[in-house]
């Protein structure tokens, strides 16, 4: 088993992948990871540090004899300071489509680096616009706010289909001719290496479970849920691997290459319905966004004016 080790741990990976391999789902993971920390940093601030939590769960009426009502009501410093951050968050979000249309910015940052500031903001702004409201929606606001977690939870479908068309890591979109020469490729590596026979049997097993039959796109149920059947498999795969006797260097180089020819040969079987659905996404999701902005501005202009807050 030690040669079937060097063999394959000595593949090239790392230099294949960076020409060829498509932008993973996990590439934007660390994104929300941070976005989650992040809110929950200024919301331990807020509901611990400044007593939001008694605040927020107070009934309205009895608000405003709270001593956190000065500061947290949507009109207090900090209440107005998280609704401003809330809408530069939002705004934050805008550049991403200016540099999807404007040539001049196409060549600065990848699509992926562009696409994470976009998530962030995207993900931060609502949580802080849900604090400045003081969970408090009546009237125009409470159209606006609800419009905004309508987008919110639509751009994490977007991302969702987003990550399943296939991509270089600069974010340039595979054909589907170039997406298929990759699976043939990892498909040669695999035979290129000197397994045993039980070893791959476990692969073609693995293989013929996750993989979709060629010239058959499966169905859309599997486009959202399929890739959960491919974790369990691969828990499957690793551990009888282990069982097998296979050292940890080759099950990871194994399972790396079963990994990634599957996740593409999956998304090559959906390619052409993914990017009718992200079609279809844009189309839902570009009024929404339009519609939310005019209600920013219109309740921005409505504050201002009936002397809510004050321009410095």
């Amino acid at each position: 088993m030690h040669a079937t080790s060097a063999s394959i741990a000595a593949r090239p990976m790392g230099a294949s992948t960076a020409t060829d391999a498509s932008l993973p789902a996990k590439a934007l993971g660390n994104v929300l990871l941070i976005a989650a920390v992040f809110c929950a940093a200024v919301g331990a601030v807020v509901f611990v540090g400044l007593g939001g939590w008694e605040y927020y769960r107070a009934p309205l009426g009895t608000r405003g004899y709270l001593p956190e009502h000065a500061l947290l009501r949507p009109s207090g410093p900090i209440g107005l300071t998280l609704g401003v951050a809330g809408v530069v968050s939002m705004l934050m979000t805008l550049p991403y489509a200016v540099r999807k249309r404007w040539k001049p910015l196409a060549r600065v940052g990848t699509v992926k680096q562009w696409l994470e500031v976009h998530i962030f903001f995207g993900i931060v702004g609502p949580v802080l616009i849900t604090m400045h409201t003081s969970f408090k929606f009546n009237g125009l606001i409470s159209v606006g706010y609800w419009l905004m977690m309508t987008v919110w939870a639509s751009g994490f479908v977007g991302r969702y289909l987003y990550v399943r068309i296939p991509k270089t890591i600069r974010g340039v979109e595979l054909s589907l001719v170039q997406v298929g020469d990759r699976v043939t490729e990892l498909q040669r590596q695999l035979h290129a290496a000197k397994l045993p026979d039980a070893i791959r049997r476990e692969l073609d097993a693995f293989d013929e479970a996750v993989t979709p039959t060629v010239g058959r796109t499966p169905g859309a149920i599997d486009l959202f849920f399929g890739e959960l059947r491919v974790r369990a498999r691969l828990m499957l795969l690793r551990r009888h691997l282990r069982a097998a006797g296979v050292d940890v260097a080759s099950i990871a180089a194994l399972v790396d290459l079963a990994t990634e020819r599957a996740t593409l040969a999956r998304r090559m079987a959906h390619l052409k319905r993914t990017r009718h659905l992200f079609e279809l996404w844009h189309v839902f999701h570009r009024p929404l966004v339009y519609g939310l902005f005019g209600i920013v501005v219109l309740h921005v202009g409505v504050a201002l004016y009936l002397g809510y807050a004050s321009l410095p």
